[in-house]
């Protein structure tokens, strides 16, 4: 076991304390058995072995666990290696936080040519994060395959087993990484096991899911754009036997629009019977969003893949208000 860190350590970094929080799906202080299995699931572990660690972390044996508990365990697991990591990524968070305010400031009033160089810039230090990511995802892809050829005989669990009804699917998990790592998953073991897209669903498409009726409730009026997003859905219905190269330019379509400005964020999901793949996309306005259709990421989806899908692509829109957005996530 790697060496306890103190309180004063942990605190420190906010971008590891944060991942805990987030497996607080509805915000209540507490993670019950069905978050923690929607959060932590990787296409690797079985139902039992979550069910142990979960008691082995729920130390006050109230089939819950708050997020200071969750956090306090992992942090007894944390090597110097990803603790280094983990402050590495906290300090490039400060850094990339203040080169972008500083740019906002700037760019407005700046000369045309000072402009070319600060998106040049910015532009290759996106293309650097993004090198990084895919080292990321080869060598989580590796593990993940080591894990599942060590034992064979665990049939890993998915959050859709603990769900009671099918519209219950869709289940929240880290917006933008593992959108990708679904993507990533599916291509290398779609004949093995067609779940693994469906392990982890971003807060978008749970957001779907978890309006329930409970009452009319009164909205304030929205009396102009800055009140409202915009929320795109996508529908692809793929030919089987085109399944992996559709996956290929889909990876690439969320790696390009999950960065790009005015995406709140972006999720997909997958149809397993029909094989059909749906992108939930959120915009921050519908001009933004427009714009997107012009990029070459979004041309290059749609011409690639119309040769792959059984038929066109199927596209849906509306208007939502923003607080909709602000309550939920």
């Amino acid at each position: 076991m790697a060496d306890v860190k103190t309180d004063h350590q942990v605190q420190e970094m906010t971008v590891f304390l944060d991942i805990f929080r987030r497996a607080d799906k509805n915000d209540d202080g507490f993670i019950s058995w069905e978050e923690f299995v929607s959060y932590f699931a990787d296409g690797v572990m079985g139902k039992e072995e979550l069910q142990n660690l979960f008691h082995e972390i729920d130390s006050h044996n109230t089939n819950t666990i708050d997020t200071v508990e969750l956090c306090t365990y992992f942090s007894h697991h944390l090597n110097k290696e990803f603790e280094d990591m983990f402050g590495f990524m906290e300090k490039m968070n400060e850094k990339m936080s203040s080169a972008m305010h500083g740019t906002a400031q700037t760019y407005k009033d700046a000369e045309r040519k000072e402009k070319f160089m600060m998106r040049f810039f910015l532009k290759e230090i996106r293309n650097q994060v993004l090198a990084l990511q895919f080292q990321f995802d080869a060598a989580l892809e590796t593990l993940d395959a080591q894990a599942r050829e060590e034992r064979q005989d665990i049939h890993p669990v998915v959050a859709e087993d603990l769900k009671k009804s099918p519209a219950s699917t869709i289940v929240p998990g880290h917006i933008a990484r593992r959108a990708k790592r679904q993507l990533s998953s599916m291509s290398s073991g779609l004949e093995e096991n067609g779940s693994l897209l469906n392990v982890q669903i971003d807060r978008l498409a749970s957001l779907l899911d978890r309006v329930n009726f409970d009452g009319f409730r009164d909205e304030e009026i929205v009396t102009g754009s800055d009140d409202t997003i915009l929320l795109v859905q996508r529908e692809f219905l793929v030919m089987e036997d085109k399944l992996d190269d559709f996956v290929a330019q889909l990876r690439a379509y969320v790696d390009t629009t999950q960065g790009f400005r005015g995406c709140l964020n972006l999720s997909v999901r997958e149809i397993k019977p029909n094989h059909s793949y749906i992108i939930y996309e959120l915009w921050v306005s519908e001009e933004k969003y427009l714009h997107n259709c012009d990029s070459p990421s979004t041309k290059q989806l749609v011409s690639v893949t119309a040769e792959l899908l059984k038929k066109p692509e199927t596209v849906h829109s509306m208007i939502i208000p923003k607080s909709w957005w602000k309550r939920t996530f």
